[in-house]
């Protein structure tokens, strides 16, 4: 998995519909090719395969800070499961690496 197609899966899974822009419409191409999405044309939460949520689970750590444009977006296994305050990064970063938790 590309680090492009693992961006779009992510967006995808934090909006309704993603808009693609450019040469991302190459991407949303390929993830439709291998099975990930259901239509190349309409990309969101909805339109994600079970294939893709397991692939987008294989390319991620078990628990990742992954940068957004609206903020910083936890995720586990690859799912987003909280947004990240801006300016609280680093303590969530702390907080994860505690391994007394």
């Amino acid at each position: 998995m590309t680090p492009k197609q693992k961006s779009m899966l992510i967006r995808a899974l934090l909006r309704d519909r993603v808009f693609p822009e450019g040469g991302e419409y190459h991407t949303a191409a390929s993830l439709w090719r291998k099975g990930w999405i259901f239509d190349a044309y309409q990309i969101g939460k909805d339109n994600i395969t079970p294939e893709g949520l397991t692939a987008l689970e294989q390319n991620c750590k078990p628990i990742e800070i992954y940068p957004d444009a609206h903020g910083d977006v936890l995720l586990v296994k690859g799912q987003p499961v909280a947004r990240i305050l801006s300016g609280k990064r680093k303590q969530m970063e702390n907080l994860l690496a505690n391994s007394s938790l």
